[in-house]
């Protein structure tokens, strides 16, 4: 036997159980937060379709579910990695809850606009942030909160949404795609 195999198992041997023992602690830190994510991730996707039901836009499955399911493995990763650190740090600063609740809070932005936008009412997530930097909310005054809660036209968001939509259609440079024999 060469001493090269001999260094390789038993590093293996060593770091393996190591290794595991870790990764099984962080996603037991990680499980409760992670459910709390796909219950929102999914409840998104259902105030997505309605958007898209009430605004007469077609929802195509596949993408819906495609983009759903990006959002659950990029946010899971997030979560992962937060998990891993609150392990190696002992749990000090609860990585994993602050993670998760900053998900939750995106997630939780993105149903209030699916579920606005077909009353034709648009956030304006600049104006949003820029109010709770500079004030508390209680002192908004009415030209701020007007550029926070845009009235539009329900027309004109749909039109917006199905250039969304038509988008997808064309190709890199732009054009449509003829889609005769497809």
């Amino acid at each position: 036997m060469s001493t090269k195999y001999i260094a390789v198992q038993v590093t293996g041997g060593t770091l393996i159980p190591i290794l595991m023992g870790f990764l099984g602690e962080a996603l037991q830190q990680m499980i409760p937060w992670f459910v709390a994510m796909t219950s929102v991730i999914l409840a998104d996707l259902v105030s997505g379709i309605w958007k898209s039901m009430r605004l007469d836009i077609p929802v195509r499955f596949s993408k819906a579910c495609r983009e759903t399911m990006g959002k659950f493995i990029v946010y899971f990763a997030f979560v992962m990695m937060a998990a891993c650190i609150n392990v190696a740090e002992k749990g000090e600063f609860d990585w994993c809850r602050w993670i998760a609740l900053f998900v939750i809070v995106i997630e939780v932005g993105s149903m209030a606009s699916n579920i606005l936008k077909p009353h034709g009412i648009n956030i304006s997530l600049s104006a949003l942030i820029k109010a709770f930097i500079n004030h508390s909310f209680k002192d908004l005054t009415c030209p701020e909160l007007d550029e926070i809660v845009e009235k539009e036209d329900i027309q004109s968001i749909r039109e917006e949404e199905m250039q969304k939509y038509d988008y997808d259609k064309s190709d890199k440079n732009g054009k449509k795609r003829n889609n005769k024999g497809a």
